[in-house]
């Protein structure tokens, strides 16, 4: 009996591969007792979703106007009055930017939705043509296909009348949580600039002395990775929005503002972004003829080089440390998880993952004894090491 309970002990209790895979089964356990209580957790995620925004747009202010903050304090201003100073000239920016850049997209839009029809059919008659010269489609093919499409705008257009008052109350409460996060999200930046640097020393009294290095530095590299890469996204976005918008205007292409204001934003999209704003005004300079096409390539040749020779690398700063094909990966996966936000927020939720998942794997080689301090330098014995290192 004591031989059993020994092989036991041995076996199971004191082997620490199988605890970790012990270890492994409770938490899925865990998991799984958590996904059959989901409704326990309803009224947090509706909560959330309420106060989530105003946090989000504020946090990404604060990042962006921290720097400008520390930077007139270390200057000897106080901090109220430089925060206040940074509102009033963010203010004076927008204003400007209402006065001055919002009434010309405002015209450039009314322009392009009365005259998108016409552009539709000069695209239908440049690709019948097309077809016509190249036979890529026959005649039932493209009629087919034309059918098609107007079965699913007609179906599509019964589906929205039918859910008109579904789609109504969705747009009021769409509006209503933009009306809260534009009004809240000032008040939540002017305290996280205010006392954004008690916010650490707060969390970590919580957590346990022995824990308190280790989970402030944890925080630290989160806080500057996170930092940079809003900082560096947003900066740079900006300014490949402003070079398309001035290159377009230049070169005279039709609604020029509009697709420089719409590369903005998909610049967020790390690798793909700048593509998909290309594509719009590659089809608007298809449609005024091949010189603008070769317009349009020069403009976004010039910006690519901009952007990644000059302006990334002077703004970036620390960068994220990630291959380029776990962008991807991440891009893909986070997109088809949680849509176009899942595709902006993706990378930095991944980086913060990544610090967490370092810093436990860490701690696991202390505790685990499984990976000693000094490994041995090769796999082969000794006889033969020795004959590998001899000259030959």
């Amino acid at each position: 009996m004591q031989t059993k309970r020994s092989q036991f002990y041995q076996r199971f209790l004191n082997n620490k591969f199988a605890v970790f895979l012990i270890d492994i089964v409770l938490v899925l356990l865990a998991i799984l007792l958590f996904s059959k209580i989901t409704w326990v957790f309803t009224p947090v995620a509706n909560f959330l979703s309420i106060v989530a925004p105003p946090f989000i747009l504020a946090g990404i202010l604060f990042y962006m106007l921290n720097p400008v903050v520390n930077w007139f304090h270390r200057r000897g201003m106080n901090r109220l009055w430089a925060i206040g100073l940074v509102f009033l000239l963010l203010i004076g920016i927008l204003a400007l930017a209402i006065t001055r850049v919002v009434p010309p997209i405002e015209s450039q839009v009314r322009s392009f939705i009365s005259a998108a029809p016409s552009y539709w059919d000069q695209f239908v008659k440049w690709a019948t043509d097309l077809n016509n010269q190249q036979n890529l489609f026959s005649d039932k093919q493209l009629n087919q296909f034309a059918t098609e499409i107007q079965n699913w705008v007609t179906k599509r257009g019964s589906t929205i009348l039918s859910g008109t008052l579904s789609s109504l109350s969705s747009i009021i409460s769409t509006v209503g949580t933009v009306v809260v996060t534009l009004g809240t999200a000032p008040i939540v930046l002017f305290f996280m600039l205010k006392e954004g640097n008690k916010f650490t020393p707060m969390i970590l009294h919580l957590i346990p002395t022995k824990q308190r290095q280790s989970f402030g530095e944890m925080l630290h590299e989160m806080n500057l990775k996170i930092g940079s890469y809003v900082q560096g996204q947003l900066t740079v976005a900006l300014a490949v929005g402003i070079i398309y918008m001035l290159g377009y205007s230049i070169i005279g292409l039709r609604y020029g503002l509009i697709f420089g204001m719409l590369a903005a934003p998909l610049n967020l999209i790390p690798y793909f972004g700048s593509a998909l704003a290309l594509v719009p005004a590659l089809i608007m300079g298809a449609i005024q003829g091949p010189k603008m096409v070769i317009a349009v390539v020069i403009v976004f040749f010039i910006e690519w080089l901009l952007e990644t020779q000059l302006i990334s690398p002077f703004v970036m700063g620390s960068k994220l440390e990630m291959h380029p094909i776990t962008i991807v990966v991440v891009l893909l996966t986070a997109g088809s998880m949680f849509g176009l936000l899942g595709v902006i927020l993706g990378i930095p939720g991944f980086a913060v993952i990544k610090i967490i998942a370092v810093r436990l794997f860490k701690w696991y080689q202390q505790v685990s004894g499984l990976y000693p301090s000094d490994p041995p330098t090769s796999n082969l014995p000794a006889n033969a090491q020795e004959k590998a290192d001899e000259p030959k």
